[in-house]
């Protein structure tokens, strides 16, 4: 299991709690957080890596990719709104042989550019989030992603399909979290990433 995480003392210790019952090993990804972050998780029973900097999400997605062991893989948010009970429901697919990498969709995708941007992709990929941060996939393709773009949206489906993966999407509830939604201004840019991916394939 992996966290990525910044600034988030006050959210990430049951996090880890609850993700420990379903899981081998969580691994948090301090992405350059200058609170407790990475003391928090250590105290909660988390393997830590940090990055001195912050270097985004898709390069902390990166770095606990490469530690990843053989098995299976599962990403999830530090900040709560993803709950882990849902673990063994996206895990089944993948145990099953069915397919490579699962989704968890979510009931309601806050933003209108995440979901225009899942919109078309579709065509491609016949799933309708491809913005979550609750996913489960095989550790050897998590080693292959290259991850380029400014987040996943888009992007992390379509180099998984490039390279073969069977993918699919299982419906998982989202916890409410007291933290705004800003604006997404990087969705903008993010769209020439995936309009290159879409092109690739």
């Amino acid at each position: 299991m992996q966290l990525s995480a910044y600034n988030e003392e006050n959210r990430i210790k049951p996090v880890i709690e609850e993700t420990k019952k379903h899981v081998d090993r969580v691994i948090v990804i301090d992405d350059g957080s200058f609170d407790r972050t990475a003391e928090v998780s250590r105290k909660a029973g988390a393997d830590v890596l940090v990055h001195k900097d912050n270097k985004g999400y898709l390069k902390a997605l990166k770095t606990g990719f490469n530690k990843a062991q053989e098995g299976i893989v599962i990403t999830i948010d530090a900040d709560g709104e993803n709950d882990p009970k849902f673990i063994p429901e996206l895990v089944q697919p993948i145990l099953k042989e069915k397919t490579d990498l699962v989704l968890g969709k979510r009931e309601h995708v806050p933003r209108v550019s995440e979901r225009f941007i899942s919109f078309i992709t579709s065509p491609v990929v016949d799933v309708s989030d491809t913005g979550t941060g609750f996913r489960a996939l095989k550790a050897d393709l998590a080693k292959k992603l290259d991850l380029e773009g400014l987040c996943p949206c888009g992007t992390f489906v379509l180099e998984a399909k490039k390279l073969g993966a069977r993918i699919e999407e299982v419906p998982v509830k989202a916890r409410r979290v007291d933290k705004p939604k800003k604006i997404a201004w990087k969705h903008l840019p993010q769209l020439w990433y995936v309009a290159k991916a879409l092109i690739r394939l």
